[in-house]
């Protein structure tokens, strides 16, 4: 019965990668890739597991446990989240509990016996990170109201970890009960790749978003055309301020540099690495600071110094001036006394 499983598995994921390799130029990278890495582990899990290996019998490939695909799927969540154009190199970081669960398994597997107790406190820390990276994907998931298909795959994972867990911890076995590690994760997976396919066909962009390049690939925006709007949109927010109307838009710019507003958003989007909201914001936020070391503005408040410079509402006055500098802008205040 699990082969039959696994050979679904098998079939369903190598479709999925051909499909997603063939749409790979529409795709932001990051989530391409991220994705890619999470079709990829629970596909050579589905192939290797070490109870019911598809090919080799017996075989001990703990390289595809389920922790390489926990990884991968908070790391994808994450980026989903966050609608980052890049890989932050920092975030392979996450990938160091997985390295070392790795270091712990050889350890286990081939010298069990001499296993010290500092080896199997590392071991459980761990263990319980993964554990957290899993509940706080499904907050995520859960609080995004984007991606909630993968918890079909993400809150069955979740349980059969836990169960695992919770097993080796009391009876010291790490044979699931049930076969819920084999059974269960594997077809897990063929729902999990039955409902990327179907959504890649009537709702791709509930998988992947779309990269900004795919938007603009008729422009006739040559070097010189490019870096003459980035001065141009500069010389509006320096020298004349626009940043200051609470409610310009892409329009208005686009009218006053007598360009298609579809230029400003592709210089913005794909040669300036933001989007209009924030090319204003942070001009905003330095207008903001200067307004605060200058004594025509000692008697205004802080939202109201920020009214001034553009901002609309205290919360995005907030939430911008703390993700462009790091602090709240009253700690700031404070920092220049």
């Amino acid at each position: 019965m699990l082969k039959t499983i696994q050979i679904i598995a098998l079939l369903q994921g190598f479709f999925l990668l051909i499909i997603l390799f063939k749409q790979k130029k529409d795709y932001k990278k990051p989530n391409f890739w991220l994705l890619l890495g999470c079709v990829t582990s629970v596909l050579v899990y589905s192939i290797g597991d070490d109870d019911y290996n598809l090919f080799v019998q017996d075989a001990n490939w703990f390289v595809f446990h389920d922790t390489l695909i926990i990884t991968f799927f908070f790391v994808f969540v994450r980026y989903y989240k966050s609608g980052k154009n890049e890989l932050n190199k920092k975030d392979f970081l996450f990938f160091i509990p997985y390295l070392l669960s790795l270091v712990f398994q050889f350890i286990e597997s081939y010298n069990p016996s001499n296993e010290n107790l500092l080896v199997k406190i590392s071991k459980d820390i761990v263990e319980l990170t993964f554990a957290i990276m899993l509940l706080y994907t499904i907050y995520n998931i859960i609080k995004s109201k984007k991606e909630k298909w993968l918890l079909v795959f993400i809150i069955p994972l979740t349980v059969i970890f836990i169960i695992d867990e919770l097993t080796y911890i009391f009876t010291k076995s790490n044979e699931s009960p049930y076969f819920l590690d084999s059974y269960g994760i594997i077809l897990a997976a063929v729902f999990l790749f039955y409902f990327v396919l179907y959504k890649l066909i009537i709702s791709p962009k509930d998988v992947l978003p779309k990269s900004q390049d795919s938007k603009y690939k008729s422009s006739n925006l040559n070097d010189v055309s490019i870096e003459h709007l980035k001065t141009e949109l500069n010389r509006l927010m320096v020298e004349e301020k626009w940043f200051k109307n609470q409610k310009l838009s892409v329009n208005e710019v686009a009218e006053k540099l007598e360009v298609p507003r579809q230029q400003i958003s592709e210089v913005l989007n794909i040669h300036m690495h933001m989007g209009f909201q924030d090319f204003l914001n942070q001009y905003r936020v330095e207008e903001f600071i200067a307004c605060l070391q200058n004594e025509t503005y000692k008697n205004y408040t802080l939202l109201g110094i920020a009214n001034e410079v553009g901002f609309s509402s205290k919360t995005s006055f907030n939430t911008t001036f703390k993700k462009l500098k790091g602090v709240t802008p009253s700690q700031y205040k404070k920092q220049l006394v």
